[in-house]
């Protein structure tokens, strides 16, 4: 929550000012990602702040690509990056520098975050989460946003350029075991309405692709007026149901900032 002042004196109509103050907690920009179980490895060297390579106890499903991730199982630290290329080695390089200190040991994983996947068969789920899971940690999430591209040009009665989806794209809260459904989506036009209007398409000018844009604000007494907090047990999953393999790219994220008392 945003922590707030209050000052005197009182407003002439008795009212009491407010002065609202931003929180200072770290900022989270978080792509849905689906990882790779077979991924699974630990760091085999330690890697210090600036370097752009890690060196693997195993390198099984780091491929070129890929979005790498390192987290440390006693401090609220973790780091995502794309990999460049293919292992030299058990070495990886990554395209973001490292921004701390990730000692041998830390655990590290490959994730994919393109959700131009096939989910018509078996559903394909992404997530966001658990952030804090050891360290008790809670985030809050403010909104979700996406990006698409596509062959075919796109209109509300499509979802990006292709059919209407048959099942949809769910977003959903996993936590104590339930799930909670925020939104099923079919086609861009209910997009729109969901993201009220924070949606918007781009022509491909002058080559390339067709693209579209959205974003679903939850915080802010103008939109939902909450936020998504997720506790250090719970994920924000985005569930694929259709094929939506004919897309050149589609990916979502989420901003938001660990809580602040």
């Amino acid at each position: 929550m945003a922590r707030f002042s209050v000052i005197s004196p009182v407003e002439s109509n008795g009212g009491v000012p407010v002065n609202v103050q931003d929180q200072t907690t770290r900022i989270l920009d978080l792509y849905f990602l689906k990882v790779d179980p077979a991924s699974f490895t630990t760091l085999s060297a330690d890697a210090a702040p600036n370097d752009r390579t890690v060196t693997l106890t195993s390198t099984t499903g780091f491929v070129d690509g890929s979005m790498i991730g390192l987290s440390t199982a006693t401090e609220p630290k973790f780091y995502f990056g794309i990999q460049l290329g293919a292992p030299v080695g058990n070495v990886i390089t990554l395209d973001t520098p490292l921004d701390d200190y990730y000692f041998t040991g830390t655990n590290a994983f490959s994730t994919s975050f393109g959700l131009n996947v096939n989910g018509d068969v078996t559903p394909q789920i992404f997530q966001i989460g658990p952030v804090g899971a050891k360290t008790g940690l809670e985030v809050d999430l403010t909104r979700v946003m996406g990006y698409m591209e596509h062959a075919s040009a796109m209109d509300d009665s499509k979802f990006g350029g292709r059919a209407a989806l048959t099942k949809g794209i769910v977003l959903r809260r996993k936590y104590n075991g339930t799930y909670q459904s925020i939104w099923n989506a079919k086609t861009n036009g209910e997009m729109s309405l969901i993201c009220a209007s924070d949606f918007f398409y781009t022509s491909k000018a002058p080559a390339g692709f067709n693209g579209a844009r959205f974003r679903n604000t939850f915080g802010g007494q103008e939109k939902h007026g909450v936020v998504v907090r997720l506790a250090p047990t719970e994920t924000l999953e985005l569930v694929i149901q259709d094929d939506l393999t004919s897309f050149n790219r589609f990916n979502m994220m989420a901003q938001g900032h660990f809580t602040q008392n």
